[in-house]
């Protein structure tokens, strides 16, 4: 069985398991991972912590993209897809934990390290307090020059980012994905890397 395949068998077998805790209807299809992964992997020695790895289809595309396992930081709480995650990046650092508060659950030592953030988090859903608190640590952990990239399935961006006082870009749509999904970029004060459309 291909790795995509047992993807997908996890996470339907943790959607039935828990339907509230999974927040899509599908896992991530290898077109959208594609776009995550060119728009956070550009030299390859980055270092990025991925919000909600799930499955770990996002995580895939992203070291299809260039990036050693080994600059990866995976956060997800469900405990049978973390037990997946560190099977399949076995060199990633996997997290176990709320994936909605990244400050307390990341070493000391790798706070502001991070070049990207990859938010699988429905951050759309939060009132805006939390979608604040969510996006100040995001960018805590972050580098000075670092990005947040989200996916959604809204047409809009997920976050009010002028309320929040970034400034957001979309990056791209991967239309083979069910439903198709945008990319959007955030950063606080600097200008977002050249886009890499799907």
């Amino acid at each position: 069985m291909s790795s995509y395949a047992g993807e997908i068998g996890l996470f339907l077998r943790r959607w039935l398991a828990n339907p509230l805790r999974v927040g899509a209807i599908l896992p991530s299809s290898k077109a959208l991972a594609r776009l995550v992964g060119r728009n956070v992997v550009r030299q390859g020695n980055e270092m990025v912590l991925e919000l909600g790895a799930g499955t770990g289809t996002i995580t895939r595309g992203v070291v299809e993209a260039g990036l050693p396992e080994a600059n990866l930081v995976l956060v997800e709480l469900d405990p049978d897809m973390v037990a997946y995650l560190r099977e399949r990046f076995p060199k990633a650092r996997v997290i176990e934990g709320d994936a909605t508060r990244p400050l307390d659950l990341i070493p000391s030592s790798l706070v502001g390290r991070m070049d990207s953030v990859i938010s699988g988090i429905p951050a759309l859903q939060f009132p805006l307090d939390k979608q604040r608190s969510y996006m100040d640590q995001c960018f805590a952990v972050c580098r000075p020059e670092g990005y947040v990239v989200q996916y959604t399935y809204s047409l809009k961006s997920p976050l009010p980012y002028q309320m929040l006082e970034m400034t957001g870009r979309r990056l791209g749509l991967a239309l083979a994905n069910i439903p198709p999904a945008h990319l959007w970029g955030y950063t606080r004060e600097v200008e977002m890397p050249a886009a890499a459309a799907e």
